[in-house]
């Protein structure tokens, strides 16, 4: 994958958490958005990409339990990734952040 097209994809990622802000969700989740962005990401390539917009403070990524079963126990021990953006996401995303190197934000109309 090219450099160009990383950047792309990260700036996608923070595209489409900021539109959903504040809820979190899941890898697949955003998986099937990017997809329909026109960028599919394998979903080894999508947890780099978030490692390291995590690494840059830009998303949060946290488990959540499942929930209970409609009339039934919660499933215990199982957790589900999410992802977030965070506050400076939003700055950055927003444009209010010096632009990052790794990062391809579209010019906003």
């Amino acid at each position: 994958m090219a450099t160009r097209e990383k950047e792309l994809i990260r700036g996608k990622i923070l595209h489409y958490l900021a539109l959903v802000y504040p809820q979190p969700v899941t890898l697949p989740l955003l998986q099937g958005e990017l997809d329909l962005f026109g960028y599919p990401v394998p979903m080894d390539e999508l947890n780099f990409h978030l490692a390291y917009l995590a690494e840059k403070g830009l998303v949060a990524l946290e488990d959540a339990g499942q929930p209970a079963r409609p009339g039934g126990a919660a499933r215990a021990g199982r957790k589900v990734p999410l992802v977030r953006i965070t506050a400076k996401g939003i700055d950055y995303y927003d444009g209010r952040l010096p632009a990052e190197e790794g990062i391809y934000l579209e010019p906003k109309r």
